[in-house]
């Protein structure tokens, strides 16, 4: 009996198996929903694919440990010790994308090479976030930051999700394509019940290609599973997006530049 209790076991442990979400997977949509999680369907990359908006028990991005909330109340707490001892708040503009691994990361090193050759670094707090946080501390994908450098451009920003501190902290949130836009606004309906957040900051949230003037593309593609040539049109939509963004900032914030 306690042989054939220990193989009735194991078949159950297997079965469980198969079921949990390969940590190791490079696509984090693909992964299956473990057991007990009502899942939603959701069409990414041209396939019917599991959403990951549904909170999971075992994801600690969507339920969160308290020292990710205190690394990110020390971090914001830090900004504003910067803030007091310059005398002036810096525009802050966030970038972000699905896993903060590709496009996000392209586009805060983008702009803080512009600002950089402006002479502007002072006046602006730049950085970039993912609606997910599977790759969480994770550097950038390599053909991103191999064909940034091949433009001069470094890439060195670590992933991180978006928290609900960043609709206080920005001024402006570009979302690199459609659905990412959807996510951001999502998310922010969900903390507002939880804690106080800005009645107008929707309104912060923006497409990145909306500020393109060179390229008639509405959204910045994910590269993720293409091949080279993915990668060099995502620099070149985000390096016309961006010179645009710079310029409008500059226009309408005439402090910036004094």
């Amino acid at each position: 009996m306690v042989a054939a209790a220990c193989a009735s076991t194991s078949t159950a442990a297997a079965a469980y198996s198969s079921l949990a979400p390969n940590p190791t997977a490079r696509d984090p949509v693909r992964r299956r929903t473990p057991p007990l999680v009502t899942a939603t369907n959701r069409h990414v990359h041209g396939r019917t694919a599991t959403s990951l908006r549904q909170a999971r028990p075992r994801d600690r991005f969507v339920n969160p440990p308290r020292p990710i909330f205190a690394a990110a109340a020390a971090a914001e707490a830090g900004e504003m010790a910067a803030e007091t001892s310059t005398g002036a708040k810096p525009f802050a503009v966030l970038f972000v994308c699905l896993g903060n691994i590709c496009r996000s990361p392209a586009a805060e090193a983008v702009f803080r090479n512009l600002v950089n050759k402006r002479g502007l670094d002072s006046k602006f707090l730049i950085d970039s976030a993912g609606t997910i946080g599977y790759h969480e501390g994770n550097k950038a994908d390599s053909r991103m930051i191999a064909t940034s450098k091949k433009r001069g451009i470094e890439v060195t920003s670590i992933s991180r999700p978006t928290r609900p501190s960043d609709f206080r902290d920005f001024d402006l949130i570009l979302a690199m394509d459609r659905q990412n836009y959807e996510d951001i606004l999502s998310s922010f309906e969900r903390w507002k019940k939880k804690e106080p957040l800005p009645d107008s900051a929707p309104k912060k949230v923006k497409l990145m290609c909306s500020y393109c003037k060179r390229h008639k593309e509405s959204e910045v593609p994910d590269p993720y599973y293409g091949g080279a040539k993915g990668f060099e049109k995502v620099l070149d939509l985000l390096e016309d997006a961006c010179e645009s963004l710079l310029d409008d900032i500059l226009a309408e914030n005439a402090n910036i530049s004094a």
